[in-house]
């Protein structure tokens, strides 16, 4: 259902930039003020074109509607993929965007670990099926076409996640619903601290030690902070499933620099993207590089 809103209670939505961060590339984000007749707002999120070519728009529409119903995110309430448009409940002056200060509280982490393990239980039909290697083959692609600006040792990088993710699908893994991205932006924290999800784009049925590797990469990169939070999100301790986590997580932050490459070939205007692009590469070469990552390989 479509409902015509007064120009006049269009608000811009207030800035999320953190550099170096994901900077709304994928989107433009409105704030629709309550109106008389509805007494409703909305925050509302519309997907640019060149999005389409790397976020599945139903998996991450039904994710974030399935999200909205389970309490896990904010109420969505209205999606149209042919107009690329999600209208969710606005939370502006309920909630903020969490920072990574936020997960120094430990009560804050084990509430939102616990929400991530939920994600599981939504009722997502035709939910994409997909691991991040799959989505580093297409984003290498996407870049390859656009010709986008890459590290010089990005083969050695795509090299020796070939080894992982060959070892990997060797051995075998279960799959879930997963949200996929561990970036707290992603996260909304009300005044008590309880967290909701946001941002469905990643979202994919997949290897739950994926999720939990792009968490850890995000929240702990040494091993011995991520080890505490690897037993809390898994619900036990095993060696091999958390080498496999960090091995993922090595793998989404060669992922995130592909896409911040391929966006700053598409929208050159400014430098966040780039930016953020060389972070993350930056973080993948420091886990890929790492004398025990082999160690990691045989342990799976």
């Amino acid at each position: 259902m479509t409902t015509a809103v007064d120009p006049r209670l269009i608000r811009p939505a207030p800035p999320t930039m953190a550099s170096p961060s994901w900077w709304g590339a994928d989107s433009e984000r409105h704030r629709v003020l309550p109106g008389p007749e509805t007494g409703q707002g909305a925050f509302v999120k519309v997907m640019r074109p060149a999005a389409a070519a790397y976020v599945d728009l139903s998996t991450a529409f039904a994710a974030a509607a399935a999200a909205g119903e389970a309490g896990i995110g904010p109420r969505v309430l209205s999606t149209s993929v042919a107009s690329r448009t999600l209208a969710l409940e606005d939370l502006t002056g309920r909630a903020k965007t969490a920072t990574l200060d936020d997960f120094l509280d430990p009560g804050v982490v084990h509430r939102y670990l616990t929400l991530r393990t939920a994600v599981h239980r939504l009722p997502v039909r035709e939910a994409r099926r997909a691991s991040v290697f799959d989505d580093i083959h297409g984003l290498a692609a996407l870049t390859a076409h656009r010709g986008a600006t890459l590290p010089g040792d990005l083969p050695w990088m795509l090299r020796v996640l070939q080894a992982a993710e060959e070892r990997i699908v060797a051995t075998g893994f279960d799959v879930a619903f997963c949200h996929g991205d561990g970036n707290v932006s992603n996260v909304l924290l009300d005044s008590e601290g309880r967290p909701y999800l946001v941002d469905w784009d990643s979202a994919a049925v997949m290897d739950p030690l994926q999720d939990i590797g792009a968490v850890l990469a995000e929240l702990a990169p040494s091993d011995d902070d991520a080890r505490d939070l690897f037993e809390i999100a898994w619900g036990s301790w095993d060696a091999a499933l958390f080498d496999r986590a960090r091995a993922y997580g090595a793998a989404d932050a060669v992922r995130w620099g592909l896409l911040g490459a391929y966006v700053d070939s598409v929208d050159p205007g400014t430098l966040e993207y780039s930016k953020f692009s060389d972070w993350q590469f930056l973080r993948a070469r420091w886990s890929l590089a790492d004398p025990h990552f082999d160690d990691r390989l045989r342990h799976l």
